[in-house]
């Protein structure tokens, strides 16, 4: 079983970009996601598992990581690691190439335009570094966010073959209507009756497609969105925890405490206060 990733863009980006060394995260389990995620080692070497592949990645090395794609990676704690990743969101693929599920995308070294890859990351993660001190810093961003993108289309993008991991594509399709569904309507009062009627399938066999394709239950994955969601608004915002709760689609004030010191391990009230770096909280990776 794997868990299915909620990846979210902070507002005013394009896509996701963070430096592995101020995440600290150094071992990531198997999950899969709709975006595409593509990373660039800068230091250092780490192990990749994609659909059953295992991967050493290198220095000046990229890891293409395609949509629902199985993958893990871990990192060897006691050497000099850096990595720099840029995730493109199901959405924005989607705005670039109306058909994209019909395909993927697959590097390859040989050609002059991977090394046009690998320049523009290296040439991003100084930029990236020293954010704080540009405050236009976003408007580059974005730009390279579009170029790499560009590049990806019209260089190595192949028409897709079914992944082994997934027993149909029917289910596959499902699941990603479902989230869909869940990002539209998580401030509802959403119940797992009222998606078994939006689909037409009987909650039984709902809640085992959540537990077989997303690796978690309808609730923990609904809470997951809205207390992301939260966390934007208490971040990015001054506004009452009541009203970050009504917001996000919470009960009440108390519920979103419960569940935001469960993953953080501090109340809402206390993080907004510690806040330090709003520069370095927006890039943030949050794991559902």
């Amino acid at each position: 079983m794997s868990d299915h990733e909620n990846i979210r863009v902070p507002e005013g980006f394009l896509a996701w970009i963070y430096s592995h060394s101020e995440n600290g995260i150094y071992s990531v389990k198997e999950h899969w996601h709709r975006s595409l995620e593509l990373t660039l080692t800068l230091e250092g070497e780490s192990t990749y598992h994609v659909d059953g592949r295992k991967t050493i990645a290198r220095a000046d090395e990229l890891i293409l990581i395609n949509s629902g794609e199985l993958h893990s990676c871990q990192v060897c704690e006691s050497q000099a690691y850096e990595a720099l990743t840029v995730i493109f969101p199901f959405d924005l693929l989607k705005q670039a190439n109306s058909e994209i599920e019909k395909y993927s995308f697959n590097l390859d070294v040989a050609s002059p335009n991977y090394e046009k890859l690998v320049s523009l990351f290296k040439e991003t993660y100084p930029l990236f570094k020293k954010r704080a001190s540009h405050p236009f810093y976003r408007l580059k961003l974005n730009s390279v966010f579009y170029e790499i993108l560009y590049i990806l289309m019209d260089s190595f993008m192949v028409e897709k073959k079914p992944s082994p991991t997934f027993k149909s594509q029917k289910y596959w399709n499902r699941c990603q209507m479902i989230i869909q569904y869940i990002d539209d309507h998580y401030k509802d009062p959403l119940t797992l009756d009222d998606l078994s009627r939006e689909y037409g399938i009987s909650r039984e066999h709902l809640a085992r497609t959540f537990k077989d394709y997303m690796g978690t239950t309808f609730k923990k994955h609904l809470t997951s969105v809205r207390l992301f969601y939260a966390y934007q608004l208490l971040v990015y915002t001054d506004i009452s925890l009541l009203e970050i709760a009504m917001k996000a689609g919470f009960h009440d004030s108390r519920s979103l405490i419960k569940c935001f010191k469960e993953v953080y391990g501090i109340t809402p009230q206390k993080y907004r206060k510690n806040l330090s770096d709003p520069h370095h909280l927006r890039h943030k990776r949050y794991f559902t």
